[in-house]
């Protein structure tokens, strides 16, 4: 039977070598690991000192670690999150990738706000910090020509957590007017079972349509055509919400005209209980329109957040909602981490935000007009990190499968519509990668794609 130390230092081996202790982790001190294992403290203290003098262990004042130094080489180890004998996981391709943002911002204003927060750092509870609140409504106001009161804006985890928020309150509001003749439109008697309904644009950018269907509203689809049939549409679908991006509509980048967001405004003042959910997605990168809760202050709902024009890693977006949702989207939002909060709220009184916004948009210039110039037949998305090429259908799915196979992340065009097939093409995003790798991507891309396949744009 072995003796105590050499049971403490084989169990040690042992975790080594399945992964349960890595290079760097520290160990319990000599005397709490005895009592844990009820030994004396002396054989933990030999068992250290051999471990020491094989050079697994590294002993310092502050105590014992695992060597950072140290090769593991009896047994190959598997990954913590993976099973034994599981294929490796390996990191999708991002190049051309749509919808990848630009490489994470380093600025030293950036950093600074980042500095300044965790010095001092904060817990805000929904609806958030009122001096990041204040200083986005100033930041609208001087961006978007639009004036909005701080007390409207309340600080999200994300475009997703708004969305979820907001669908949720309209629905405990539809619940609680059921039967009440100054209730919401759907507690009409002729549809009183009826679900939730949400129409979104079609074609679009899918990202949020798995929200609804996660808190049992029903998704149908807005087709995109002129003004009558657009009107007709929304008058056919009867929704409770519509979810629309006016301002950068997916994948073609298009705005919504005039007339549109006319007709979309007079269909939510006629429609008792009915509001509208605009995406602010890109908006600051691209010569905008107002935005529709500029419009319908009263009916309408904004989300956004920071993904695109800083960083995904931040988690932090907003939500500027009318005086009736306001108190049922505070109680539903996920608190926001408050250094992050402070962070921003720094980088927004330091002017931060406003150069960064005017750096991207000449960089996303640039990468549009490499993109332009390898492929003068495409089309870039105006403000943004995406463009398109049109393809006959008989070539796109053998395209996109040399494309992957290249490594390179295009989508097709057809995957952003819903309920029809659509129109065949590959969707190239500009965003990830330096302006050297980006070339070189589409000079690959352009091998694959001959330029006698291509749809000339009319």
């Amino acid at each position: 039977m072995p003796s105590i130390p050499a049971s403490i230092v084989a169990d040690i081996r042992k975790r080594l070598e399945d992964g349960s202790l890595t290079p760097g982790d520290r160990l319990p001190s000599t005397r709490a690991l005895a009592d844990e294992l009820g030994v004396s403290r002396g054989s933990v203290v030999s068992a250290y000192e051999q471990l020491s003098g094989e050079g697994i262990l590294l002993s310092t004042p502050s105590g014992s670690r695992i060597h950072p130094d140290l090769a593991i080489t009896v047994r190959t180890r598997q990954s913590r999150l993976s099973k034994p004998g599981a294929t490796p996981v390996v990191p999708a391709p991002s190049l051309l990738r749509p919808g990848a943002p630009l490489e994470a911002i380093t600025t030293s204003a950036w950093r600074g706000a980042w500095r300044m927060a965790v010095a001092e750092p904060h817990a805000y509870p929904s609806p958030g910090s009122d001096r990041l609140r204040y200083l986005l409504a100033e930041h609208f106001r001087l961006t978007r020509a639009v004036s909005i009161d701080p007390q409207s804006i309340l600080v999200t985890a994300g475009t997703r957590d708004g969305l979820r928020a907001t669908l949720a309150t309209l629905a405990a509001m539809r619940r609680s007017n059921y039967g009440s003749p100054l209730g919401l439109r759907t507690a009409s008697l002729h549809e009183p079972s009826r679900s939730n309904r949400l129409a979104v644009e079609n074609p679009g950018f899918g990202s949020l349509r798995a929200v609804p269907a996660s808190i049992s509203w029903e998704t149908t689809f807005l087709p995109n055509s002129d003004e009558s049939f657009f009107s007709t549409a929304l008058r056919d679908l009867s929704p409770d919400a519509v979810l629309v991006t006016p301002n950068h509509q997916f994948p073609y980048g298009l705005q919504m005209s005039a007339g549109k967001r006319r007709k979309l405004v007079e269909w939510r003042r006629a429609t008792p209980g009915a509001f509208l959910i605009e995406d602010d997605y890109d908006s600051e990168l691209r010569a905008t329109h107002p935005a529709l809760v500029a419009l319908d202050p009263a009916g309408t709902v904004l989300l956004g957040s920071f993904a695109k024009t800083l960083t995904p890693a931040l988690g932090l977006g907003y939500v500027i909602v009318p005086q009736a949702l306001h108190e049922g989207i505070a109680a539903r939002l996920t608190p926001v981490c408050g250094i992050a909060q402070d962070a921003l709220a720094n980088f927004l009184a330091a002017d931060g935000l406003r150069l960064h916004t005017a750096r991207m948009r000449r960089e996303y210039k640039f990468r549009r007009g490499v993109f332009e110039q390898i492929f003068p037949e495409g089309r870039t998305m105006d403000g943004s990190l995406g463009a398109i090429i049109e393809l006959p259908s008989s070539v796109e799915e053998q395209v996109l499968a040399d494309a992957h196979k290249a490594g390179l992340a295009v989508e097709s065009l057809g995957k952003y519509w819903s309920g029809r097939a659509g129109t065949p093409g590959i969707v190239v995003g500009l965003g990830a990668g330096s302006r050297e790798k980006l070339t070189a991507a589409l000079r690959k891309l352009r091998q694959i794609v001959p330029e006698q396949t291509t749809r000339v744009w009319s």
